[in-house]
């Protein structure tokens, strides 16, 4: 849910593909404040206009009161018309507490931008919202690709297509981040009724491995369209290493053939098998007051665990990370027992923490306090013993100077908030969160949790947000200097340098095969130019040719009545033999 005043506010769902602008004096004069209530729906039992299907989540809108001035709603659609204006329209649900199916009814009004996957309207009232199009109608889709180890020499791959909307993706991600990586996502489109991989049920080699589709390789476009209550509409592969003697390779590619799909003619399979041994080992910071701040020391499978407990609930501040793979089935974490001008209080210098402890996340959190008269920044190294590679450390680094232009704005989000975790009932839910229940790999709890995590307060909140994040390098940061890094940055900058020295040598060569290429254009031209006249030349030279082969002829003659004539008539042969000749020079001239 959203505060609304009688300021102008904007809202907006990142994760839910919804943006709500209220103006200024929408509410009435006797109400200070109220609540604007947002559900998302990805399925249910609708009612729709005839001939007409979906283009949109369904968003479910309420107030307690009624605005003066009308609320711009926008939401995301997906279809894939090149003028959405003529085919799209937006459709409400008049009475939402009434039970299912919900009737919709077509709205008049509201804006689709040509090239734009937004359509936008004015409402004065709220209830069930959603975009429709015409039965049948073009639609783009999202195709996801994720990863993940069941056991050391087994691994999955789940390809998974649904309407290209953030709702349908942000869900996706909420069944398979904890557990998985992602390999890409990319805008496909269907041919037919589906996509099927080229795979035999029986599976494929491919070197030593064996890749196996675990349910049927085929995805029906309803299914991806419905987000089907019974089953993601995911292709499931199993890729086992056959040769369980040898060490599992760090890499595995193989590409798959799509038949049906537009835009992509196959997948390609490429698993980092390494990746699912690492850990994330990253630092936290919460600045209480002047002097004091929690540090959180934390360890996760993944990312997106550390980033929901200590950004979008505590509102901590992202501090430097680094990866590690556990040596045996515990590490410890390692925290100094004093750094001069500060002091630390801590539960235990060392912490031990276990893989099984890690796969869900597990911390380490200590206070730092400055001392009055002190003005050092905090500088001190945080070990991690029993991982590789060995002698981890991170650098913890705080600089008070910068406290307390940092520390106000951080305080204000922790209490927002603090604030929204008690307003509980206020998150953004699934209208029919059970369909993802029973796919078996997710849960309610979860997508709530990601969707209410993408909620920003207001556009003033965003703008303190960005202002913190610009602390960040100086509060959380490291100081690059050991001589690791020093040989790091000097690795980069040879690496640089070389770049460079390629890019000026095939600048200069590009420029050569330019000149060449205009001396062949230019020698081309000429060419063409003096190809008439060498044919005009070459008919005259024929006819030339053809007059010297019958004056030939004619002197051959003329020679033979000169032998066998009196002297008169050799006198005239020898004549007419000058003419003859003087023809023939001419031509052969």
């Amino acid at each position: 849910s959203f505060t609304v005043t009688s300021e102008a506010h904007l809202f907006e769902l990142k994760g839910c593909g919804l943006r709500l602008r209220v103006p200024e004096g929408a509410l009435p004069p006797d109400v200070t404040e109220t609540k604007l209530h947002v559900q998302a729906s990805l399925s249910g039992q609708y009612c729709l206009p005839k001939a007409s299907e979906l283009a949109s989540a369904v968003y479910w809108l309420s107030a307690p009161v009624k605005f003066l001035r009308p609320v711009t709603v926008e939401i995301q659609h997906n279809a894939a018309f090149k003028d959405p204006s003529s085919k799209l329209c937006f459709t409400i649900c008049r009475s939402p507490e009434g039970g299912q199916p919900h009737t919709f009814e077509k709205l008049e009004g509201g804006v689709f931008i040509r090239n734009s996957c937004n359509g936008s309207i004015s409402l004065s009232g709220f209830s069930g919202l959603a975009i429709i199009m015409p039965e049948g109608g073009p639609q783009h889709y999202l195709s996801q690709l994720w990863y993940a180890k069941k056991s050391k020499h087994d691994f999955r791959a789940y390809y998974v297509i649904t309407k290209d909307l953030v709702v349908m993706k942000s869900a996706v991600e909420a069944c398979y981040s904890d557990e998985a990586f992602q390999g890409y996502c990319e805008r496909i489109e269907f041919e037919g009724e589906q996509i099927m991989m080229d795979l035999p049920m029986e599976g494929i080699k491919a070197g030593e491995w064996k890749i196996t589709p675990v349910y049927s390789p085929v995805i029906q476009q309803g299914d991806a369209k419905s987000f089907s209550s019974e089953r993601l509409p995911v292709c499931e592969l199993a890729i086992h290493w056959e040769k369980k003697y040898l060490d599992v390779p760090s890499q595995f590619i193989y590409a798959i053939t799509l038949l049906g799909a537009k835009g992509a003619n196959a997948i390609v399979l490429d698993i980092q098998t390494s990746a699912f041994d690492e850990y994330l080992f990253k630092l936290f910071y919460s600045v209480l007051d002047d002097n004091n701040c929690d540090v959180h020391c934390a360890i996760a499978k993944n990312r997106n665990r550390l980033e929901r407990k200590f950004i979008e609930e505590l509102g901590a501040i992202e501090g430097p990370e680094m990866r590690f793979i556990f040596e045996s089935s515990t590490v410890s974490i390692e925290i100094p027992a004093a750094v001069s001008g500060w002091r630390i209080i801590q539960p235990t210098p060392k912490l031990q923490i276990s893989t099984e402890q890690a796969k869900e996340y597990a911390h380490h959190q200590f206070r730092v306090i400055k001392d009055t008269n002190s003005q050092e920044p905090l500088s001190m190294d945080v070990h991690l013993e029993g991982a590789r590679p060995h002698n981890n450390s991170i650098q913890v680094f705080l600089d008070p100077s910068v406290w307390g232009a940092q520390k106000s704005s951080v305080v204000r989000i922790q209490q927002q908030k603090a604030q929204e975790r008690e307003r509980r009932g206020e998150h953004i839910r699934l209208h029919e969160p059970r369909d993802i229940i029973r796919s078996g790999r997710g849960s309610e709890e979860k997508f709530q949790h990601l969707l209410s995590g993408a909620m920003e307060s207001s556009s003033e909140e965003l703008a303190e947000l960005s202002a913190t994040k610009k602390l960040v390098g100086r509060i959380g940061g490291t100081v690059g200097t050991s001589a690791e890094r020093q040989t790091e940055l000097s690795s980069i900058k040879s690496t640089t340098e070389k770049l460079i020295g390629m890019m000026e040598k095939r600048d200069t060569k590009l420029s050569e095969i330019k000149s060449d290429t205009n001396e062949l254009i230019r020698r081309t031209a000429m060419r063409e130019t003096r190809l008439p006249g060498i044919k005009s030349d070459t008919k005259d030279l024929t006819r030339r040719t053809e007059s010297t082969s019958q004056s030939s002829k004619s002197l051959h003659h003329t020679l033979r009545r000169s032998l066998s004539t009196p002297d008169m008539r050799q006198s005239r042969c020898l004549d007419e033999i000058d003419v003859i000749g003087e023809t023939t020079l001419s031509v052969t001239n």
